[in-house]
């Protein structure tokens, strides 16, 4: 592991509301591997965050709900609304949940998002986005598909999409993953675009203890200090698991998809592409359990230059 990058807390983020503390602390340990030891340190200001403080079954303020039903290319088979039934502030403490209702084949849920598009690595800087999550425990878990993510704006997946983690299944895993590039190009092992799509460049699916029954901090960081090497890295309880270098995409497609701004997504879907393929079934199934809900606790970007 690499030497720890100094964390500056500014006075703005210290007046912030006294659960940050918990987001400080987190945000301390997601550091601890941060980047080559001849970067330089990093001086970290918060530039956005979401506790989810409001009255139980409020709607959250700052976001937006993506409706629908089949209409986003997954696979996912639930229909996707906005109410309390299926998305709602949890009240007291802070949180939000999002809960997956239904059987066989129908079911509801909700997606997220929130109503800027701007958040975005500084050049020469970086940019680190995370939020604490409590993965749905359904007993019966084949469909569940919960996903905390960043997309461009523009056509996917050239203006990218970083999946910051995504579990499937309820199977205690989870996953990061870059989606770039073009559906043009084709690769000899089937994908297409440097980033081999559909499939994207990914960490697969890992080991995730304990994340179905608590809360657990995921992260990424877009790092942009060195402008001729780029890169993304995930992070799971400050733990780094997975790095996207630019040199394995190339730079125009590096630009296309990730210097630039993005939105922040929320979601827990019902079967599709990547719980089907995880199980090599068909899902969701009679199983499947109606009523597990994915809660966040609370959600936050923070900037980051070198100081």
């Amino acid at each position: 592991m690499v030497p720890a990058a100094r964390l500056h807390v500014s006075r703005r983020v210290l007046a912030v509301a006294t659960g940050l503390v918990v987001v400080v602390a987190a945000v301390i340990v997601a550091i601890t591997a941060t980047g080559s030891s001849q970067a330089p340190a990093v001086h970290w200001t918060l530039a956005w965050g979401d506790d989810f403080n409001g009255a139980a079954g409020a709607a959250p303020a700052g976001w937006k709900f993506d409706t629908g039903q089949g209409i986003f290319g997954d696979g996912d088979v639930a229909t996707l609304t906005n109410i309390p039934g299926n998305v709602g502030l949890v009240g007291a403490g802070g949180g939000v949940h999002i809960t997956a209702v239904g059987q066989g084949q129908s079911w509801t849920s909700a997606r997220i998002q929130t109503d800027s598009s701007s958040f975005a690595a500084p050049a020469g800087g970086e940019m680190m986005v995370t939020a604490s999550i409590r993965q749905p425990d359904p007993a019966g878990g084949l469909g569940y598909w919960p996903a905390f993510w960043m997309v461009g704006p523009g056509t996917w997946p050239e203006t990218g999409e970083i999946d910051i983690m995504e579990g499937v299944n309820g199977t205690s895993q989870h996953s990061g993953t870059l989606h770039c590039g073009n559906l043009s190009q084709h690769n000899p092992d089937g994908s297409t675009g440097p980033c081999h799509e559909y499939t994207g460049l990914t960490s697969g699916l890992l080991p995730c203890s304990g994340c179905q029954t608590g809360y657990h901090v995921y992260t990424v960081i877009i790092d942009r200090r060195n402008p001729a090497a780029q890169q993304i890295r995930w992070y799971l309880d400050g733990h780094l698991f997975y790095t996207v270098k630019e040199s394995q995409v190339g730079a125009q497609a590096w630009t296309q998809a990730v210097d630039h701004g993005f939105s922040i997504i929320l979601d827990l879907a019902v079967g599709g592409k990547y719980p089907d393929n995880s199980c090599h079934c068909t899902t969701p199934a009679s199983q499947t359990t109606s009523g597990a809900a994915m809660t966040v606790r609370y959600v936050r970007v923070y900037r980051g230059m070198p100081s």
